[in-house]
């Protein structure tokens, strides 16, 4: 799976137009002012925040050491307290449970395959209380199209930073990302992979709802499908 390294340090000016509220409130109708909330792949801790400051109890998973460290930074400037676990979301052990674990922005697509996201469901599965639920997106054939051909440049005055994508295969993104800054450059590579959505079916959860682009239905035009599914029974 893949972790962000020197990007972690750019990553929120890139997703600075990304709007988080439209995750916060695709959830907050299933959760409960004392809901216990997980947010795996959870990045720089924007989503994590943001449930923090509306009063949930969060915390936040992540594979990425350089990216938490922004998480801890950012949430102390906000004079929060929010736990973070560095560990992989396909086989972490937390040893307590959840009511809502969430895992957002296509971060599932870092998966390469099947076994990959079986391991990630009997994570999940494991860690949530009983009838609990697990809330998570994934990118469309058609946002798979859109990034076939991508260039996003940032310049500031102390760095620059090009980012582009590209298909391979039928299935793959490549992101291909050029940071320089002084007289260093660094060039880190990353991929993401479409799934088809029968792969997201488990006999230990049932699917509540299954929509796209933060609407109550889903269609073709849609870029980013959204799963709400309960744990279906305790063994």
């Amino acid at each position: 799976m893949n972790e962000y390294k020197y990007f972690s340090y750019f990553y929120d000016d890139v997703v600075a137009k990304v709007k988080y509220k439209d995750w916060l409130d695709f959830i907050r109708p299933y959760l409960t002012p004392n809901s216990s909330i997980l947010d795996l792949a959870c990045g720089s801790g924007t989503l994590a925040i943001l449930l923090k400051l509306n009063g949930y109890d969060v915390e936040g998973l992540d594979l990425s050491e350089s990216i938490l460290k922004m998480a801890k930074e950012k949430t102390k400037m906000h004079h929060l307290v929010i736990p973070y676990h560095l560990a992989n979301m396909t086989n972490f052990n937390l040893n307590k449970k959840y009511d809502v674990i969430t895992c957002f922005f296509d971060s599932i697509n870092f998966l390469k395959n099947k076994t990959e996201i079986e391991e990630l469901f009997a994570s999940v599965y494991q860690h949530l209380n009983p009838n609990g639920l697990f809330i998570f997106d994934v990118f469309s054939k058609r946002m798979l199209k859109h990034y076939k051909h991508h260039k996003f440049t940032l310049k500031a005055p102390t760095h620059q930073l090009i980012w582009k994508t590209k298909t391979k295969k039928p299935n793959l993104l490549i992101h291909e990302i050029k940071i320089k800054e002084s007289e260093e450059t660094f060039l880190e590579t990353y991929k993401e992979y479409y799934h088809d959505m029968s792969l997201f079916s488990s006999h230990q959860f049932s699917l509540e709802k299954l929509s796209g682009d933060f609407k109550d239905t889903l269609d073709k035009k849609d870029e980013r499908i959204l799963f709400v599914m309960k744990k279906s029974y305790e063994e």
